[in-house]
């Protein structure tokens, strides 16, 4: 963590609340999404959101934006939002349904894995092997669709464990998303 953070928690005292600024500075909250939120599983969605293949929605955290899409195979794959060309969104609209994804800016496609299909205006020799959308690590659990932003995340197996007995009678895999509502709410994480 910080020096901002560290010299805040300095004031810490047992058996007390935590000082102000841990719930209040802009700096520590960007360092908590680094360092907790950016490394952890985090659950993106239901599998029952994106039935068919080429069927996708968008999950918004901390300024990131992830296409998590239905592939050929049933695979889901979670892409980030952001054409390698030139940085711009691949997708607008929340959820929707491709067969492959174009950029607008200058046309780059994609495929739902995110390896790049084609790239126009590119120098001869241009490998477009490496110049797919960055993926992200997926697992789903009961139905359950969790993303990683960590290149080398913590196993899933822990999570699996913790949780599938508990979630096994609720048979979520089996359900589907009926409504979905957002509180805005003027507070921190840790409250």
């Amino acid at each position: 963590m910080s020096q901002t953070f560290n010299s805040v928690i300095k004031e810490y005292r047992s058996g007390y609340s935590l000082p102000r600024e841990v719930y209040h500075d802009p700096q520590i909250f960007e360092e908590e999404i680094r360092a907790i939120f950016m490394k952890s599983w985090l659950y993106a969605g239901h599998q029952s959101q994106i039935p068919k293949r080429g069927d996708y929605f968008l999950f918004e955290m901390a300024g990131e934006s992830v296409i998590v899409v239905r592939a050929g195979d049933g695979q889901i794959n979670a892409l980030v939002n952001v054409c390698r060309h030139r940085g711009s969104q691949i997708c607008d609209a929340l959820t929707g349904h491709e067969t492959r994804f174009t950029c607008r800016y200058h046309g780059w496609t994609y495929n739902l894995d995110g390896s790049l299909l084609a790239a126009s205006r590119m120098p001869e020799g241009f490998d477009k092997s490496r110049h797919g959308l960055y993926r992200l690590h997926v697992n789903v659990l009961a139905g359950m669709i969790f993303i990683n932003f960590d290149t080398n995340p913590v196993p899933f197996d822990a999570l699996e464990r913790d949780l599938a007995a508990p979630l096994a009678p609720y048979q979520l895999d089996r359900a589907k998303v009926a409504h979905k509502q957002n509180y805005a709410i003027k507070s921190n994480w840790k409250l």
